[in-house]
């Protein structure tokens, strides 16, 4: 049996997550570096603001699938390592760019490159870690994840002020250029391999005919099925009021501007306290609890935020939030954890570029829908309302997980409930 901290003596795991940490820090540096200037440099109006964010998504939505399906056909780790170095030189143009007009062309070649590195990263860990250690990859990545959400816009945003915001680009310019070094020195495992003669390997499979074997993967596996549905839902609830945040906390605490940053920190900081209990488990088998428990705790929040009209405490809307963020931590590790264990090895890429293009054209879809719901409803009804209506499906999921995450195969439909990793064989943070 191999000890509990084996993972980190793995020194391609640790490569690999030294990239994440480099690339995902740099990214948030950026991402408040680029409003700061084009906020507060260039003077740019709203509407040229609101396209930064429409520049990170369409790249996805449009081209989220069919990245996945080149991800599964190419070798994962040369994309990963071109994409962050390709990634490297845009941004160093970014840093230099002299108005808006320039800038939003550079940003969304950018994201276009770095659509496809999402379901190679995927597709890629499967051939850095043992299937065992699985779930511990998937929440500390998870951990790392939540970690940079809180962490890095601090420090974007206060390096941007001190200095500049084209020195916070840079510095994304030369985290992408030494992420791609490191990941340039993994040695890969657990690779498949394919014989020449089999019909059936990745490069005699038509690009469509790939494409389409990834919606079918998902279609035919019941636990893949209901659980993206489950993340859809939550997804499309969390960004129906997370652009809305501000519109409520500056009508329930005008007189306290700071209520909303202190609120998206601390959904922040539960997301990462609940990955990083989750680093105790060994594996996921009972989705329903995961996914259902999340969307109640997230329901619950958005609910509880409908009320603040009558109960004015920031405690209060802090507490809701940390709920929230809880609740937000079970939902992304399962679906992270769903994607690496459910499908096959080889389709990986395909599975992630699916689910990543279809939750990012909710990014695009909730905050229109959300604003719709408010305009005609008011920001504290429909608040109650979301929230209340994802309580209850997450309730649903739990009583009904038997049912919805029903196993399609006779020979899996045996299965434990989640074990907790006994003290020798746990890794504690």
């Amino acid at each position: 049996m191999k000890v509990a901290d084996s993972i980190w003596k793995d020194r391609n795991f640790i490569k690999f997550f030294s990239s994440n940490v480099l690339s995902n820090l740099g990214n948030w540096f950026d991402f408040v570096a680029v409003l700061i200037l084009f906020r507060y440099t260039w003077e740019a109006d709203p509407m040229l603001i609101a396209l930064i964010p429409v520049m990170y998504a369409i790249p996805s939505v449009i081209l989220g699938q069919f990245a996945g399906v080149l991800a599964d056909r190419k070798n994962k780790l040369k994309i990963l390592v071109q994409s962050d170095w390709i990634r490297g030189g845009l941004t160093l143009l970014l840093a230099f760019t002299p108005s808006p007009l320039f800038a939003l062309p550079v940003l969304l070649f950018r994201n276009m490159v770095g659509v496809i590195s999402l379901p190679a990263q995927q597709g890629l860990m499967r051939n850095i870690v043992e299937e065992e250690d699985l779930m511990k990859a998937v929440t500390i990545n998870g951990s790392l994840f939540q970690l940079v959400k809180v962490v890095g816009p601090l420090l974007g945003g206060s390096i941007a002020g001190i200095a500049s915001p084209q020195f916070s680009i840079l510095i994304n310019a030369f985290s992408f250029v030494v992420s791609g070094i490191v990941l340039s020195r993994i040695t890969l495992k657990n690779q498949q391999t394919f014989k020449v003669g089999d019909r059936t390997t990745r490069d005699q499979l038509g690009f469509l005919s790939s494409w389409k074997e990834g919606w079918s993967i998902i279609f035919q596996n019941r636990i893949l099925t209901a659980s993206i549905l489950f993340g859809i839902v939550s997804t499309l609830t969390i960004q129906m009021i997370d652009a809305q945040l501000v519109t409520l906390f500056s009508e329930v605490f005008p007189k306290k501007a700071g209520v909303t940053g202190w609120a998206i920190s601390a959904i922040g900081i539960g997301s990462l306290v609940m990955v990083v209990l989750l680093n105790r488990f060994e594996k996921i088998q009972r989705y329903g609890w995961f996914f259902g428990l999340g969307s109640f705790l997230i329901g619950s929040m958005t609910a509880g935020f409908g009320y603040l009209g009558e109960y004015t405490f920031i405690l209060a809307a802090i507490t809701l939030a940390i709920i929230g963020g809880i609740g937000n931590g079970l939902t992304y590790t399962a679906i992270q954890y769903l994607i690496q264990k459910e499908p096959p090895k080889e389709a990986i890429g395909r599975v992630s570029g699916i689910v990543d293009s279809t939750l990012s054209l909710l990014f695009m879809i909730g905050p229109l829908l959300g604003g719709i719901l408010i305009t005609q409803f008011g920001i504290l009804s429909t608040f109650r309302g979301i929230g209340m209506t994802l309580a209850l499906i997450g309730v649903a999921g739990i009583l009904l997980q038997k049912f919805i995450w029903k196993v399609n195969n006779p020979t899996l439909s045996h299965v434990e409930p989640i074990k907790e990793s006994s003290p020798n064989s746990s890794y504690s943070s």
